[in-house]
């Protein structure tokens, strides 16, 4: 699965395709950024759609991992095509919570929305429920959304850095509403799939944090 993956990066990057890609993106900075919110926009319409509920959350969660995974192979990895879609993490947050306002409208399309008033959405038997980790993360990607934008960088200044890091929480609160929804049965593959990669993801972001690079052949 994987050499076919590398092959292709090995010939995109013989060819200076990447280069080219990178020069595109930032010749047509405004097209891209109208694209992905058009996108962010019609992903509302799969409220129409109840089979995608799954899909929605899991392309969210995706979409998050785009945002937080861009300043570690841009900084540590010193990859140009991350480094330009930088400009673009406030668009692809906008994507993330429509995606969530999705399939958070769906849930409550299945069950009624009187649901969230009650002890057992939050606690069952005595531990946190899955949907506590999921709303804990909606509301995050909500204040994130609502603060993504010029004049609330003006207006709360530095302490708009620290309220963004709470995106960290929001991710750590996405996979806990996954692993807690499937770890009864699937433990093994949810310990692969979620933990590890966050704990890769923890490392690699101690080397952005202490500025180490690891340049790689792909440019």
């Amino acid at each position: 699965m994987y050499i076919p993956f590398l092959i292709i990066i090995s010939i995109l990057s013989f060819f200076s395709i990447w280069e080219t890609i990178s020069k595109w993106i930032i010749k047509h900075k405004k097209i891209v950024s109208e694209t992905i919110l058009i996108l962010a926009f019609l992903s509302l319409f799969l409220i129409l759609t109840p089979f995608t509920i799954k899909e929605s959350w899991e392309i969210a969660i995706w979409l998050l991992w785009i945002i937080l995974w861009l300043p570690i192979l841009s900084k540590v990895f010193l990859l140009n095509i991350p480094q330009k879609l930088m400009l673009f993490r406030k668009e692809i947050g906008i994507w993330m919570w429509m995606l969530s306002i999705v399939h958070t409208t769906l849930y409550f399309k299945v069950v009624s929305f009187n649901t969230l008033f009650s002890t057992d959405f939050w606690f069952l038997n005595g531990t946190i429920t899955f949907l506590t980790w999921w709303m804990l993360a909606f509301v995050i990607a909500i204040i994130l959304t609502f603060t993504s934008n010029n004049i609330s960088m003006k207006l709360l200044w530095k302490k708009w850095k620290y309220l963004h890091r709470t995106a960290y929480l929001l991710l750590i609160f996405a996979l806990l509403h996954v692993a807690f929804l499937k770890i009864s049965n699937e433990w093994i593959i949810v310990f692969i799939t979620t933990f590890i990669p966050f704990i890769i993801y923890f490392i690699l972001k101690i080397l952005e944090w202490k500025n180490i690079k690891i340049p790689t052949w792909i440019k």
